[in-house]
């Protein structure tokens, strides 16, 4: 009797266990950055699944890249406003990056440079952009340049990513037809 209480038990607990294995009714699996597999359940908590993470090459692997445009120049008085488009060619949403945008006067001094933030940028989607630049008129820009963007989320690259210029390498800049605009 004492041997059939003790097998009773021991799949009584088995049971249980597995049973809070399993998914209730709300709850879903997701994938956290690291690979692990995380049950998010109805009641607002969470657990780590059994099993091990994804392999580096189940991963997706950053494909594509940003094409960023000028899209207009236009005066406003003495100003001059310039606004820049980016559309997300790649396989990955973009976080974040910053580029900074040099104007240059038409004798190839620079005048001013601005950063604008473009960020949560799905892929296929774009995001516009425009700044003032303050006491030039647009006939004397004779160049805008791209630089920066070094702190991107984008892919595998995140804030902490030091190395100069990655972010820059997935964004084409694309030429326009109004200044000479490139990186």
């Amino acid at each position: 009797m004492k041997r059939a209480f003790l097998t009773t038990a021991t799949v009584a607990l088995l049971a249980a266990t597995t049973f809070s294995w399993a998914q209730a009714p709300g709850d879903f699996e997701v994938t956290g950055p690291d690979g692990r597999r995380i049950l998010l359940k109805a009641d607002k908590t969470w657990t780590y699944l059994p099993g091990e993470p994804a392999k580096e090459e189940d991963k997706p692997t950053f494909t594509g890249e940003a094409v960023l445009t000028l899209e207009r120049m236009e005066d406003a008085g003495q100003n001059c406003r310039l606004g820049f488009r980016m559309r997300n060619d790649t396989n990955q949403e973009i976080r974040n990056i910053v580029p900074r945008f040099v104007v240059y006067r038409t004798s190839g001094v620079a005048y001013e440079s601005r950063t604008l933030a473009f960020y949560s940028i799905n892929p296929g989607n774009s995001v516009a952009r425009e700044t003032l630049f303050r006491g030039i008129a647009c006939n004397e820009i004779g160049r805008v340049q791209v630089t920066g963007g070094d702190r991107c989320v984008m892919g595998e690259l995140d804030r902490f990513s030091y190395s100069a210029g990655v972010c820059l390498e997935r964004v084409r800049v694309s030429p326009s037809e109004r200044v000479r605009f490139d990186k």
